[in-house]
């Protein structure tokens, strides 16, 4: 990369930016906190996904057939006991928590582990009372008949 066009951008940013903008710029303890706060950094031992902060947890698969809509979920290591449903027109709260049963100091942690709260729209709104779930192997099946499946005519006046 040309230095002599980095440095002309910059004295053309500076007309348009002054003050505090610049001087923080390439401080690297203020990048290391800008990091932070955005990516969520975990310390070493400590699981990446935290309640609230993430809306990928459970990750979760979602198919379409002709006559119903299947949700996939995985949730190893939760009881099906721990984990609550519910749904609102197109969105669907899963709910969870576990209890971890491991002692001693982790040195590795990349599984989730503890509640969690996850709201996912779905393809085409759903009753409570048309919703199957099971809970299998670590898998959270939920699924439902698409009341939509054909496009109606609506005649025009």
């Amino acid at each position: 990369m040309d230095m002599n066009k980095i440095l002309e951008w910059m004295d053309l940013a500076k007309k348009y930016q002054t003050g505090d903008f610049w001087d923080g710029i390439f401080d690297q303890s203020s990048f290391d906190e800008w990091m932070k706060t955005q990516f969520n950094s975990a310390k070493p031992g400590e699981s990446a996904v935290k309640t609230g902060q993430s809306n990928k947890f459970p990750p979760t698969d979602i198919y379409m057939t002709e006559e119903e809509v299947l949700l996939i979920s995985a949730l190893a290591g939760y009881a099906k006991e721990n984990i609550q449903l519910s749904v609102s027109g197109t969105s669907l709260l899963i709910k969870g928590d576990d209890h971890q049963m491991t002692t001693g100091e982790p040195v590795q942690r990349e599984r989730y582990h503890g509640p969690f709260e996850r709201l996912i729209q779905l393809p085409e709104p759903a009753y409570p009372n048309q919703i199957r779930a099971k809970f299998y192997n670590g898998l959270l099946f939920v699924s439902y008949k698409r009341q939509f499946a054909q496009a109606e005519r609506v005649d025009i006046e």
